[in-house]
């Protein structure tokens, strides 16, 4: 599963001031990479505020969740050194195929607009993954799909014909830096594989295709290697065999008990990255867009800084959520986490996890500001979210039900 790194033992740390020193030597190029993903506009539909208005902050709402985050597994063929998910997939295991089945009837049954299969594990390895697709594709939900790529080719009809958008982690463009960054299992190449998959994905598809690169340095961990050279190669390759998008993502430290924030890498390295992403913006045309990820430019400059909160609720936790096969998670960021495990689909159905007391006073307790300084994709959204609760800076909603329901 593409993700995020390890930091590395021994990092030489810059100090913040000498990283925004040398920020000042490209900062009209940082500057003119203004191509940010704007999550908050899909926001300002009819049908997206009318469900913001109908929850209750607290917690204390039965309504389904408008996203679901899915692993149906916690395994993967591939070794990515330092991957996120390294401890989950150490222990394995994946909801068993008839109860995701059964779980994507009550996902349904509970108002669920859109599903995004991920990990975890990689989401294709799961035996139902196809069967699923075509259960929630064909009840008008929503599906987005984080992979790896290997595995498209098994069931490449069914995500042709449901999939709103598949987003395969790359991380590199040669068959060489994908095999030391993402290594599979096996030991085999699978770069050809993947591209192989993805072209064919391409020629298929009625949804969007994405090539995701994750910028990566020694800083990351132990095996991970500087990819700079490769993002201009990626970019290409990505364009020519039929992408929509290329997304550029900066890596994140999270081990060793430090809270989720952004890596900090040489300034050297910053350079050689702000040149190669200046000459790939140039590739960009109507029918393929270049995409910067929320934090890449602040990861560019050296920007440090905690994202501190100012509200004691966090509106997302009841707009999304994540199931995997060992719990209900209030985010992303407490996958495998006890203390922010809603329940267990095992045991479980998913409307009597959705509306437990549990549920209610977990959420209730989740204080982003006091929880969480780390930087949140969805710190936005939570911003805008109050705003429509609170009918604040004269929002302009649209009378039109959104186009793009992954909130």
């Amino acid at each position: 599963m593409g993700g995020l790194h390890k930091k590395c033992i021994g990092i030489i740390v810059y100090s913040i001031n000498s990283v925004r020193l040398h920020a000042v030597s490209f900062k009209t190029k940082v500057k003119n990479m203004n191509k940010k993903m704007n999550l908050t506009n899909k926001l300002l539909f009819r049908d997206v505020v009318d469900r913001i208005n109908s929850i209750e902050f607290n917690g204390s709402t039965s309504i389904g969740p408008y996203v679901v985050e899915l692993d149906p597994t916690a395994s993967c063929d591939l070794a990515c050194p330092g991957c996120i998910s390294e401890d989950i997939i150490a222990e394995g295991g994946r909801i068993n195929n008839k109860r995701l089945i059964e779980l994507g009837e009550e996902l349904i049954d509970a108002g669920v607009k859109a599903v995004i299969l991920i990990g975890g594990g990689e989401p294709l390895v799961h035996p139902k993954a196809g069967e699923l697709i075509n259960l929630l594709g064909k009840s008008d939900i929503q599906i987005g799909i984080t992979t790896n790529g290997t595995m498209i080719d098994r069931y490449i009809e069914e995500i042709a014909e449901y999939s709103n958008w598949t987003r395969v982690s790359m991380d590199a463009g040669t068959s060489s830096m994908f095999h030391k960054l993402r290594p599979s299992k096996t030991g085999k190449f699978v770069f050809d594989k993947v591209i192989n998959n993805m072209s064919m994905l391409a020629s298929k598809k009625k949804g969007l295709l994405g090539y995701s690169f994750l910028i990566q340095s020694e800083a990351d961990g132990e095996g991970v290697c500087e990819n700079t050279n490769d993002i201009y190669v990626a970019a290409k390759l990505a364009k020519n065999i039929g992408c929509d998008y290329f997304e550029l993502k900066p890596s994140y430290s999270f081990r060793n008990n430090v809270k989720h924030s952004l890596q900090i890498h040489q300034i050297d390295f910053l350079k050689r990255t702000a040149d190669a992403i200046e000459k790939v913006n140039e590739l960009e045309n109507e029918n393929f867009k270049i995409l910067h990820a929320i934090n890449l430019e602040d990861s560019l400059k050296g920007v440090l800084s905690k994202q501190d909160k100012e509200y004691s609720h966090c509106p997302s936790v009841n707009l999304r959520t994540l199931i995997t096969p060992k719990g209900v998670y209030a985010c992303p960021y407490w996958r495998g986490k006890d203390d922010y495990k809603l329940g267990d689909i095992t045991e479980q159905s998913f409307q009597s996890v959705w509306s437990s007391l549990k549920k209610k006073n977990m959420i209730d307790n989740l204080d982003p500001s006091k929880l969480c300084n780390f930087h949140c994709l969805r710190h936005t959204t939570n911003e805008r979210c109050i705003d429509i609760k609170d009918s604040k800076n004269n929002l302009i909603i649209s009378d039109k039900n959104t186009p793009d329901r992954f909130i």
